[in-house]
């Protein structure tokens, strides 16, 4: 043994001992450190283990059994299922203590680090919550079928709560719109939250079927409610704004409208109006009630009538409008019609035997017969327009009835004394045409005689002779009686036509030789100086001798043209023969 120890020596170390010695710790600190890991792991699965104990223990399954306890009371039904359930029940509760002594002796094993043992205990334990948790779930199920009718109701009856408390929040927050009807809604508040109380001892009681016929009277009376909040702002906006605004509105119009003079007893402007304030004050009672049955249909009547109000009330002021406005017109018209009558009378016993005009005497009967209708019509509607008893929509019929008469009379005597008038007219158009003429002739004698142009002075004194001769023409026409008019309007028309073709002809023959002269006296001054002027110039002379006043013309002006270029042209536009003096 000594030889082995001493072999030993010889052959560890020092440095080989510090080694194992070195190993020798870090075992003891792996081991430390795998029976920490071993009781954290142990703690975890504990920990997890008492999470889902808590789980079961917290399901209300004694809350559910007292439930389903008091329903079986009251059917039969389920008291069987019950029964049973209270067996199970009490087995999962049993399990529930021995998992809770387990936990216990689990957590002080593990405490003092006897993590083996807890291990042991710990699977013991995840088999007994599991077939607790089996028999918990079953039991829990089982109570949810027996309570499910409690528990939809209850599930029906919290939305109810959730929607009755809406409506709670916009009474309060619209108070204002709903007016006087804020006092029944309060009622009806207080006796819907009754209801729920009532809700809530029927389901106390476990009487699920009052419990659901409470329930429903609870879901109709808030629709009912919320009906009532819907149409309420829009009601008393119409009966408490709206409408009295427009009986205001008709009643200033109506006392405008008798101002002015308007006839409107006959609309009874005031019954109407205080029956319509009556229905309206029996509607606000029926919304201070709550009772909006038949309220909106009041108040379009109540509308529609005020409507039909302003509408009558409008088509007598208009009416009114149109005869005030116009009558005197009219009745000034009638008037003028009168005097145009007499006025026809009159010119036709002149035309009648001057012109041989046709024989109106049973058309002048008629027309006096026509105007005496229109005149007692017109004195019918000044009549009813000074007794102002009468409404001015019935006096406008009249007032129409007399305008279309007198519109269409009107046009009919227009045209009689038109037709007359064209007859004289025709006269007198030719007598003022016959002195235009006469001046015409006597101005072209005057030309003719004042300038004495060669070669055309005698052909001018005959074309001036027939000038003449045709104005005694129409004068004899003049004179005779009955007067025809066709021939007279023939006549005049052909003396027109040569006379003004003839005044013309002399204007431009007298306005040509003038210019002619002004060319020759011009061109005078070059006569001695310029051989070839004095030669176109003798032969412009030539021509206006023979009366080739255009010829002479031409000639002329192209011999100016070669001594000042353009000059001429000033001559021909003003006829001034002094400017020929500024072109040298």
């Amino acid at each position: 043994m000594e030889e082995f120890i001493t072999n030993i020596k010889n052959i560890v170390t020092a440095e080989v001992l510090v080694y194992i010695l070195i190993g020798m710790v870090l075992l003891v600190i792996l081991t430390v450190v795998m029976m920490m890991l071993r009781q954290k792991k142990a703690k975890k699965e504990l920990d997890e283990l008492e999470l889902k104990y808590n789980s079961l223990k917290s399901i209300p399954l004694a809350f559910k059994l007292n439930k389903a306890v008091a329903l079986s009371r009251v059917n039969q039904e389920m008291a069987q299922r019950v029964e049973g359930c209270k067996n199970d029940f009490d087995m999962v509760q049993e399990r529930l203590k021995e998992c809770s002594v387990l936990l216990a002796e689990i957590d002080d094993l593990v405490y003092i680090r006897k993590t083996k043992a807890a291990n042991r205990k710990m699977s013991t334990l995840v088999t007994m919550l599991n077939q607790c948790e089996d028999n918990a779930k079953r039991v829990n199920e089982t109570l949810d079928e027996v309570l499910e009718k409690e528990n939809e109701q209850r599930e029906q009856i919290n939305k109810l709560k959730e929607e009755f408390r809406s409506v709670k929040k916009k009474i309060a927050d619209n108070r204002s719109a709903f007016h006087q009807a804020n006092e029944y809604l309060e009622h009806e508040i207080n006796a819907i939250e009754k209801m729920f109380s009532l809700f809530e001892e029927w389901m106390f009681a476990s009487e699920f079927n009052k419990a659901a016929d409470q329930q429903d009277e609870i879901l109709t009376r808030i629709h009912q409610l919320e009906e009532l909040l819907q149409a309420l702002p829009g009601l008393y906006e119409r009966a408490k704004g709206v409408l009295p605004r427009a009986i205001d509105e008709v009643g200033y119009n109506y006392a405008q409208c008798k101002n002015k003079g308007i006839y409107l007893e006959h609309l009874e402007i005031k019954k109407n109006l205080e029956v319509i304030s009556d229905m309206l004050k029996e509607d606000l009672n029926k919304l201070r009630n709550g009772q909006i049955e038949n309220v909106e249909d009041d108040l379009n009547e109540c509308e529609k009538r005020l409507g039909q109000l302003q509408e009558q009330i409008d088509k007598e002021e208009k009416a009114y409008d149109e005869v005030t406005k116009n009558v005197d017109i009219l009745f000034d018209s009638v008037r003028t019609v009168n005097q145009d009558v007499e006025a026809i009378k009159k010119l036709y016993d002149r035309v009648y035997e001057r012109f041989g005009f046709e024989n109106w005497t049973d058309k002048l009967k008629e027309t006096n017969e026509r105007l005496s209708v229109l005149n007692d019509m017109k004195r019918k509607l000044e009549k009813i327009i000074l007794e102002k008893s009468v409404p001015y929509t019935t006096i406008l019929i009249s007032y129409q009835e007399l305008d279309q008469s007198n519109t269409v009379f009107v046009d009919e005597v227009a045209k009689m004394k038109v037709k007359l008038e064209t007859a004289c007219s025709d006269e007198e158009r030719a007598k003022k045409q016959l002195v235009k003429l006469q001046l015409i002739v006597n101005e072209i004698h005057v030309k003719i005689k004042k300038h004495r142009l060669p070669s055309v002075s005698q052909k001018y004194e005959d074309d001036l002779h027939k000038a003449k001769m045709m104005i005694k023409d129409i004068v004899v026409i003049l004179d005779n009686t009955p007067l025809d008019v066709k021939r007279l309007n023939s006549e005049l028309r052909s003396a027109i036509d040569y006379i003004y073709t003839l005044y013309n002809s002399v204007n431009n023959l007298v306005g040509m030789a003038i210019m002619v002269e002004n060319t020759i006296v011009f061109g005078n001054r070059y006569r001695s100086s310029y051989p070839d002027v004095d030669s176109e110039l003798t032969r412009c002379e030539l021509c206006f001798r023979n009366g080739q006043y255009t010829k002479a013309l031409k000639i002329g002006i192209q011999a100016i043209e070669k001594m000042h270029p353009g000059a001429y042209e000033n001559l021909i536009s003003k006829k001034d023969p002094g400017i020929m003096n500024q072109a040298v």
